[in-house]
């Protein structure tokens, strides 16, 4: 644990961190492309002139935020294209079009309800590890991490 850095301090940057599995709550509901980067932004703004360790992490929390909606929209984009292609491929295929379309469609359907789950889950166990660890006064780098804000 770093010594050197306060107890407010630490739980700033703590909340920036965790204000992240707010956004991905929020988004469940109501998935707006973009909104998780809200909550660790306004934690950041709030925290960032108080101690340089909590600019850094909230750059990196907002950073995260960020990068997960780019990738969460890449994946999304490519799953409606293959969803599209498939259904196209068993339309224009010989046999029972509505049947081969219907097992298709429902296997993508379950393919991508296991991937926003695995998605979900990542994000939520690195927001919690990097939340304890800023807690203990240890800064953290997100995996897969674009930086945006340096």
């Amino acid at each position: 644990m770093n010594e050197s850095l306060d107890l407010s301090t630490r739980r700033w940057g703590m909340s920036c961190h965790l204000s992240g599995l707010l956004a991905i709550l929020i988004c469940s509901f109501a998935p707006i492309p973009f909104l998780g980067a809200l909550f660790p932004y306004i934690a950041w703004r709030l925290g960032r002139d108080r101690h340089p360790f909590i600019d850094e992490q909230g750059r990196e929390a907002i950073n995260f935020q960020l990068s997960m909606s780019i990738y969460l929209l890449v994946a999304v984009i490519s799953w409606i294209f293959l969803a599209f292609t498939t259904c196209m491929v068993a339309i224009s295929g010989a046999g029972s079009t509505q049947n081969s379309m219907g097992n298709a469609f429902s296997w993508l359907m379950i393919l991508g309800f296991v991937a926003i789950a695995i998605f979900a889950a990542f994000m939520i166990a690195v927001i919690s590890f990097a939340a304890v660890k800023a807690n203990r006064g240890q800064s953290y780098r997100y995996p897969f991490n674009l930086r945006f804000l340096q």
